[in-house]
């Protein structure tokens, strides 16, 4: 039976674990993973519009990783149109980003359930062996760490660390 301090740092790891892993879902999850904002040219310069003119033929335009949306300004009100990544764009914008996205989150929620389930192994027995162990919990997040830089250094994506 492990003693007290290791039952707190490894009840605190698999915490930590636990919230990477709902972190990454909700990541999958949000809709807007990048935003923008359009403008209908077409309807400036009908109406020749100055800048005090233009914030009624802005629009806003946003891509998740599963659908999208925009909003089309030209003057007249507000149109919305949402889309489908797959289906409907997988044509006109990289589909290999999108997939090598999808497998690199599913492989990081992979290693954070590992490293939640030795963390929780952990707290509650001695492992007698080492991939079970505070080795083996250093080993599953520095695998994933270096699946997440390799996949920042193809993207050419700057790194914080």
């Amino acid at each position: 039976m492990p003693g007290c301090f290791k039952k707190t740092i490894f009840s605190l790891a698999s915490a930590l674990s636990f919230v990477s892993f709902l972190l990454i879902i909700i990541a999958m999850a949000t809709q807007k993973w990048m935003t923008g904002k359009t403008l209908c040219q077409t309807g400036v310069d009908l109406v020749n519009a100055s800048d005090p003119e233009l914030v009624k033929f802005i629009g806003d335009i946003y891509y998740g990783l599963f659908q999208g949306g925009k909003v089309r300004q030209c003057g007249l009100g507000k149109r919305s149109f949402s889309f489908k990544i797959f289906p409907d764009m997988v044509k006109t914008l990289n589909s290999a980003l999108h997939v090598f996205i999808i497998l690199f989150l599913c492989a990081a929620i992979s290693f954070a359930l590992i490293s939640f389930g030795f963390c929780i192994y952990n707290a509650l027995k001695v492992p007698y062996k080492s991939i079970k162990g505070p080795a083996g919990i250093c080993l599953w997040n520095f695998i994933a760490e270096t699946l997440v830089r390799s996949y920042n250094d193809s993207l050419n994506v700057p790194s914080f660390f």
